[in-house]
């Protein structure tokens, strides 16, 4: 998730209608995908496999993947991880026709994972995300793509966070909201910004308040506007994702798309 410090203390053309109203099991043959974005949701939480999902990962993961799972404190943390990371290989190595061990990953200078240039002629895109035992990834191609998942929790200040990293126009929308829907509105607002920014790559280069998305987390999301810029914002989609009870997520995408797809990974 970009902006750490906000992170830490969170943790105290329209296709929104051809997102899948569930969540699919996954074909036997992945073909590769082209003006649409498939999204698979991964379960990181089985205890009984942890111990495999460590051992495979010192096998298959890159010493520098390895290196980011120990800094993780926690064990179950560096599982998760770890998982999610094994998983984003065995899709990646798919859809490109090579082993997933040989998948090899560059990082932007805002530190957003890539493919390697010459591993990837037709231009696979990626995102991920992964909280409290759940991730997200999404695959497409030749178009720009972010994925944020976040589980929601109680007691978090969210007025206050708010007021610290979002635009007027969207502290203005949720203080306009019933309290009931106060916490729903900002995990709502939170991932349609962060999937946004993810899919632009600008991460901490550019601030959460510079640009505003709608906060009701019963309507349609929208990036509503960029800098100012209305119009700028209008190449952007945003999709809500219903992933599971206590959680929110939301996909970004440029309007190329053509069809978001959901999967279960099994």
């Amino acid at each position: 998730m970009a902006h750490s410090n906000a992170k830490s203390q969170l943790d105290k053309g329209d296709i929104r209608h051809l997102v899948a109203p569930v969540w699919s099991i996954a074909p036997a043959a992945l073909t590769f995908p082209i003006k649409r974005i498939a999204v698979w949701k991964v379960s990181l939480d089985d205890r009984e496999i942890a111990s495999d999902v460590l051992a495979a990962g010192n096998s298959l993961l890159s010493a520098d993947e390895i290196e980011r799972a120990k800094r993780f404190h926690f064990e179950r943390d560096q599982t998760y991880y770890t998982h999610s990371r094994l998983v984003l290989r065995h899709l990646l190595g798919n859809y490109l026709s090579i082993p997933s061990e040989e998948v090899r990953f560059e990082y932007r200078a805002q530190g957003k994972p890539q493919l390697a240039a010459d591993q990837n002629p037709r231009a696979l895109h990626f995102n991920v995300s992964h909280s409290a035992g759940l991730a997200l990834i999404a695959v497409g191609s030749e178009h720009q793509l972010g994925v944020d998942l976040e589980r929601m929790k109680d007691g978090v200040d969210t007025a206050a966070l708010a007021e610290r990293f979002f635009s007027p126009n969207e502290c203005a929308g949720l203080k306009a909201l019933p309290p009931s829907l106060q916490v729903a509105a900002f995990y709502a607002c939170w991932t349609r910004k962060e999937a946004f920014l993810k899919a632009t790559g600008d991460g901490l280069s550019f601030p959460l308040a510079g640009f505003s998305v709608t906060t009701h987390p019963e309507h349609t999301p929208v990036v509503e506007e960029i800098r100012g810029d209305f119009e700028a914002a209008r190449r952007w989609n945003l999709i809500d994702l219903n992933v599971a009870q206590g959680y929110r997520a939301a996909l970004a995408c440029d309007r190329s798309v053509a069809s978001v797809e959901t999967y279960t990974w099994n």
